[in-house]
C-alpha cells in the first residue's frame, strides 16, 4: 500500500507569509497611530473647549474675567473657574485664604483633574518639588510639595522685550516683530495683563481685536519638566542660557520661576518668540519650541489654543511671529485673515 502524503508548509512559504505580515504591520503601524493620535488632539480640543467656556461663564457672571496674578503665592485663575467646570468639590476644599503651597491646600492640590491634562503628554501629571522662597510666605508654607499638574496656561499677552538675550541676536518680544508699532500699544491679552491687587479685569466686550482672532488659553505641556523641540526632555546641566539659575531645581531636573505646572500655581504667561530648536528665546518661530513660558505640546503638527468665542483651533508649528503675536493681543489692531492663522 502506498504512503498516504501529508501536505505543508514549505520553509519558503512560511517565511513568504511571515514577510506579508511584516509589511501588512509596517504599513498600517502609522496609520493606526495617526488614528490615536487624532484622538488624543480632539480630546485635548474638548478639555479646551470646556475650560474656554467656564472663563467665558465666569466672565458673564462675575462681568470680569478671571484675575491673571502676577506672584504665585496668589490665586491661580484656574482655581477661580473650578466651578464652571464642574469641580465644585474641589473648588469648596480649596482654603482661599492661603496659597496653593500652604499646608491647608496639600491635599486638594495633589488632586488630578483629567480636564487639565493633554492625553497627548504621557507624563505622570503629579510631582514632587522643592522651592525654599515660600518658606514664611503663609501660617503654614512647605517648601516641598506634592502637587498636580495641567498642560494649560492662560495668556497675558505679548512679551515686550527689546533686547536680545545672547546668544540669540533676535529679541523675542513684538517691538522686533512690528517695529512700527507705537511703545503705547496695549500687548495684553484677553484676561488682561497681570495684576498683583484684586481689580476689575477685562470684559468680553473690551476685546477691540475680535473674540475670534484672540487667543486665551494654550497649551504649555510637559512641566515642570523643560522640553524643547522636537520633544525633546532636557537635563538642569543642559538647560540653555534663558533658563536663569534660580529657575531650576537641578537636583530634580525642571525649572520652576512660574513654569512649574501645577494647576493651582498663576500659570500664566507673555508671550515671545524663540529659535525653531528652543535653544535660543527669540527667533522665526513661536510654537513647539519650548515650554519655558511657550507655547508647547506633544502633538506633532501644533498645539491647541481656546479663542475668545469659545472655538478651539491648532496653532501650527509653522504659524509665523506676527500672526501669533496678533492672535494672543486683544487690543493692539492688528489684522489677520482666517487663512493665515490655522
Amino acid at each position: 500500500m502506498a504512503a498516504r502524503r501529508v501536505h505543508g508548509f514549505t520553509l519558503v512559504e512560511l517565511l513568504v507569509v511571515i514577510t506579508i505580515i511584516g509589511v501588512l504591520i509596517a504599513l498600517l503601524l502609522p496609520a493606526v497611530q495617526a488614528a490615536r493620535e487624532a484622538a488624543r488632539q480632539l480630546q485635548c480640543q474638548n478639555n479646551l473647549k470646556q475650560l474656554g467656556l467656564a472663563c467665558l461663564n465666569y466672565e458673564s457672571t462675575q462681568s470680569t474675567m478671571p484675575l491673571l496674578y502676577a506672584s504665585s503665592n496668589q490665586l491661580g485663575w484656574i482655581t477661580e473657574i473650578l466651578p464652571f467646570f464642574e469641580q465644585d468639590s474641589i473648588y469648596n476644599r480649596y482654603d482661599m485664604t492661603q496659597p496653593w503651597f500652604d499646608a491647608a491646600n496639600a491635599a486638594v492640590c495633589k488632586q488630578r483633574i483629567p480636564t487639565l491634562e493633554c492625553p497627548s503628554s504621557s507624563l505622570p501629571h503629579v510631582y514632587t518639588g522643592t522651592d525654599s522662597a515660600f518658606a514664611g510666605q503663609s501660617p503654614n508654607a512647605m517648601t516641598t510639595f506634592t502637587v498636580a499638574v495641567t498642560d494649560y496656561f492662560a495668556i497675558s499677552g505679548a512679551g515686550t522685550t527689546t533686547t536680545a538675550k545672547a546668544p540669540s541676536t533676535i529679541p523675542s518680544g513684538y517691538f522686533y516683530v512690528y517695529p512700527s508699532a507705537s511703545t503705547t500699544t496695549d500687548l495684553a491679552g484677553m484676561f488682561g495683563a497681570q495684576k498683583s491687587t484684586n481689580v476689575v479685569c477685562h470684559r468680553l466686550a473690551e476685546v477691540t481685536d475680535g473674540l475670534s482672532n484672540t487667543v486665551m488659553i494654550g497649551e504649555m505641556s510637559g512641566r515642570p519638566w523643560l522640553y524643547l523641540s522636537p520633544g525633546k526632555q532636557i537635563a538642569a546641566a543642559n538647560f540653555p542660557s534663558y533658563v536663569s539659575t534660580s529657575s531650576m531645581d537641578a537636583a530634580n531636573n525642571y525649572a520652576l520661576n512660574y513654569g512649574m505646572g501645577a494647576w493651582a500655581h498663576n500659570n500664566n504667561f507673555a508671550m515671545g518668540t524663540w529659535s525653531r530648536d528652543g535653544t535660543m528665546q527669540g527667533g522665526d518661530s513661536a510654537v513647539n519650541c519650548s515650554n519655558y513660558r511657550g507655547m508647547f505640546s506633544f502633538h506633532p503638527t501644533g498645539a491647541c489654543a481656546a479663542f475668545g468665542d469659545g472655538s478651539v483651533h491648532l496653532l501650527g508649528r509653522e504659524i509665523s511671529p506676527a500672526v501669533f503675536f496678533a492672535l494672543v493681543t486683544a487690543h493692539a489692531g492688528e489684522v489677520v485673515g482666517s487663512s493665515n492663522i490655522y
